[in-house]
């Protein structure tokens, strides 16, 4: 069984026939990791918008960023460990949310809301295609959609290390001309498509008896696909508005 999303790539289950989880126990569980990293982020976004602490932000959105990926690794390699890590990633991706989102408000006036809007749009849309199943999680679906997230987490591995190294960029896709829009206008689209991916999961869990504890696992990566998705849309709008 796999969900494939920047973070959450693969996750082995077993069946237990005792007390084995439900969809309706991991949409519960998906929906409180949202609301609490999403109330964290209001809260952190509307502190530095009272102080005007860019500091804080910054900070904010950088351990938010490490300490959520360090956590949804772990959880990765040892899905026993989601009950008790799953309320702390989502803190720490509340704590991103809110300092990402101010960092583009004071660049980009209201990106941040439309992104959001477009977020809560988006998931609605594609919940409705794979519940009636317009859109169905295939082999050759899955495929495609790991083979591009796969191909997206390189290149911005590369455009980090470009930075971090030697301080430049790889040329245009990171710039707002036609084909930076364009690169991020295909990463929110496969950010968004792992969305199917994840309902996936949570189906077919469910229907192989996975533990009770796998609720969990399933709300960490519903979660770290809603936040790139978020993520990929503002960028996407910050493009079209200006220079990133």
């Amino acid at each position: 069984m796999q969900s494939n999303n920047p973070i959450l790539t693969r996750v082995e289950t077993y069946s237990d026939l005792a007390e084995p989880m439900t969809i309706q126990g991991a949409i519960q569980k998906s929906v409180l990791l949202t609301v609490i990293a999403a109330g964290l982020g209001i809260a952190l976004f509307f502190y530095c918008a009272m102080t005007a602490n860019l500091s804080i932000a910054y900070a904010a959105a950088i351990v938010g960023a490490i300490g959520s990926f360090v956590l949804a690794l772990i959880t990765t390699f040892k899905s026993n460990t989601a009950p008790a890590l799953a309320i702390p990633y989502a803190l720490f991706e509340g704590a991103f949310l809110g300092g990402i989102s101010f960092i583009f408000q004071l660049k980009f006036p209201g990106v941040p809301l439309q992104a959001l809007l477009a977020t809560f749009i988006t998931t609605l849309v594609l919940f409705g295609l794979y519940k009636f199943q317009v859109i169905r999680a295939t082999e050759k679906f899955k495929s495609i959609v790991i083979s591009a997230t796969l191909a997206i987490a390189l290149v911005f591995v590369v455009q980090i290390i470009l930075r971090l190294a030697f301080g430049s960029t790889i040329p245009y896709i990171f710039e707002s001309n036609w084909l930076g829009i364009g690169f991020a206008a295909f990463v929110a689209v496969i950010a968004s498509l792992n969305l199917i991916l994840d309902f996936d999961l949570i189906e077919s869990a469910a229907a192989q008896r996975a533990p009770k504890s796998f609720e969990w696992l399933c709300g960490i990566a519903l979660l770290a696909t809603l936040v790139w998705m978020y993520y990929s849309f503002m960028r996407l709008l910050s493009l079209i508005q200006g220079d990133d």
